[in-house]
């Protein structure tokens, strides 16, 4: 018999799935214990990775996006990639259920609970880590490193701290579904024409993002002889806005509100509680008093803010690698002297800012100890990623359909690279210097042909340029990575019990406390938010992420 179930999403499998664990040396899964993996069928090594002569129906579950599109018939059960599994891979895929990813985790646990496992699972790193504490997943590490194709491996290792997310005790109990951590690091941006006309530096220090703000405040910048520019730009979501956001500059005082942190002893710590975090609200209070962020900040959307920068009234602000052309292109096409520049946050002290991003996996795909044939993950996971191997050149239909529909969407497992969109912008570098596009792929020619048309007189593609070309985006974020200068989010887990009970509530408190702070409020209100954050269920989530922690 296995030990107690466990896992809050657990709990309820009682009789069920003790059953199933006392039968996992059963026929039904003895012959997954052939050596090597072998799976059952009598498979030889050699041919493993091969087209299945008979066809076999491998089950799942998923979730869809209202992004998904469709065309032609096509389904998510009926599609480019099940069509192209069955025909090349011999892999019929059939889906047990799909539901809203709004709903996946919920109908995930009650699959969970009711023992209804396919396959091939989509899944949280809680559920993984649960599903594994029970023996119920199949291990992965031989297949993986014996049959995974080298550009599989090297695209999942891209970032072997996030591939290693997947490993419990050591061993891949997972494939990851990999992306960027990088593409969401926090960048500085600045109208340097602004800078140019009121004779400023470049920032580099905090005191020069104050004076910067000060200056386009009190200087007129855009000369129209009125007060009426804002110095830095912040949403009512400055805690979570990608766009204009504070977590680039609370990192400027080594703060990391909302994300999880290591103190001094190794142990997780929430970055909303930290004296470093009362540190940057100070500031933020000063600048606020002294008029150089908007007085009405904790009240507008991204969309009010986005219409400050359009029309020409605020020229600094936090924001993401897609902020030129998410937020600042329109600015640049309406004003023809409009030139931002995208630069390094900065820090308070004498030690160099880090950003501080995610853990880039989104979900793991994993195979249920009981499969039949638990190498059809890695058939699939080679297939979906021949398309980034050396000279895959253009698409092949399976990224946008000829009308432009996404059908990469449907694709079933698909780890990106971490560091694709970088590895673009340094293609691109080398193409543009060569005047010569031929070894880009056809994601990176689309970009390279509207940095040509920006640098041609078309102003419309400036966002372009400036996400992928030079001085751009990317050009920040490359020196982060040549730097091994930014940090990952500690905890990667799902929701601990506590989180989904209390998390949300506490974070409604601490943008309350946040915003009152930055408008005028005592410092001391920042006091009362720790021990209140504490009292209300922040000590025990605390107690339930180092938990979490210890086993990974």
């Amino acid at each position: 018999m296995k030990r107690k179930i466990k896992g809050t999403a657990l709990l309820t499998i009682a009789g069920m799935l003790a059953l199933s664990a006392c039968s996992s040396n059963n026929a039904g899964n003895g012959s997954l214990q052939a050596p090597e993996g072998q799976p059952s069928g009598g498979a030889s090594q050699a041919d493993l990775m091969a087209k299945y002569e008979q066809p076999v129906d491998i089950t799942a579950w998923r979730y869809t996006e209202s992004s998904y599109k469709y065309e032609n018939g096509d389904t998510i059960e009926d599609n480019i990639y099940t069509k192209a599994y069955l025909n090349d891979l011999g892999i019929k895929l059939k889906y047990n259920w799909t539901v809203p990813i709004e709903q996946f985790e919920q109908k995930m646990n009650v699959s969970i609970a009711s023992g209804d496992l396919p396959d091939v699972m989509w899944l949280t790193n809680k559920q993984l880590t649960d599903l594994t504490d029970n023996d119920m997943l199949y291990d992965l590490t031989d297949l993986f490193e014996k049959h995974a194709s080298p550009v599989a491996k090297e695209i999942l290792q891209q970032d072997k701290k996030a591939f290693d997310t997947a490993k419990i005790g050591g061993r891949l109990m997972a494939i990851p579904k990999t992306a960027s951590a990088v593409d969401g690091l926090q960048i500085l941006h600045v109208r340097t024409d602004w800078l140019k006309k009121l004779n400023l530096p470049e920032p580099k220090t905090m005191q020069d993002v104050v004076n910067i703000a000060k200056a386009f405040v009190t200087q007129d910048p855009d000369g129209n002889n009125k007060a009426d520019t804002i110095g830095i730009g912040f949403t009512k979501s400055f805690l979570t806005d990608n766009h204009f956001g504070a977590a680039g500059f609370f990192a400027g005082f080594h703060a990391y509100p909302q994300k999880w942190v290591k103190d001094a002893s190794g142990k997780l710590v929430y970055g909303s509680v930290q004296p470093e975090t009362k540190k940057g609200l100070q500031l933020l209070q000063e600048m606020y008093k002294e008029g150089l962020i908007d007085q009405e900040f904790g009240v507008k959307d991204r969309a009010k803010v986005t219409e400050s920068v359009v029309g020409g009234k605020l020229g600094m602000f936090y924001g993401g690698m897609s902020s030129p052309g998410a937020v600042i292109q329109d600015n640049v096409t309406n004003d023809p002297n409009a030139e931002w520049k995208a630069f390094s946050i900065v820090s308070a002290d004498e030690v160099k800012a880090a950003p501080m991003g995610k853990v880039p996996v989104q979900l793991y795909y994993a195979v249920s100890k009981k499969s039949k044939h638990p190498e059809a993950i890695i058939k699939m996971l080679n297939f979906s990623m021949q398309g980034f191997a050396p000279g895959a050149g253009a698409d092949t239909g399976f990224g946008f359909s000829p009308s432009g529909i996404p059908v990469y969407l449907y694709n079933f497992i698909g780890p990106e690279p971490a560091m694709k969109n970088l590895n673009a912008h340094r293609n691109l570098l080398k193409a543009l210097k060569a005047n010569d596009p031929a070894g880009l792929t056809s994601e990176e020619k689309s970009y390279y042909d509207k940095i040509v048309d920006y640098r041609s007189g078309n102003r419309a593609n400036w966002g372009q340029d400036r996400i992928f070309g030079t001085p751009s985006s990317f050009d920040v974020i490359d020196q982060y990575v040549k730097d091994d200068n930014y940090l990952l989010d500690s905890f990667y887990g799902g929701s601990t019990p506590t989180m989904v009970e209390k998390m949300a509530s506490l974070k409604q408190m601490e943008e309350v406390a946040f915003t009152k702070i930055i408008m005028g409020q005592s410092l001391d209100t920042f006091d009362k938010f720790v021990d209140d954050w504490k009292k209300l269920g922040g000590q025990q989530i605390t107690k339930e992420v180092n938990e979490w922690a210890a086993k990974q």
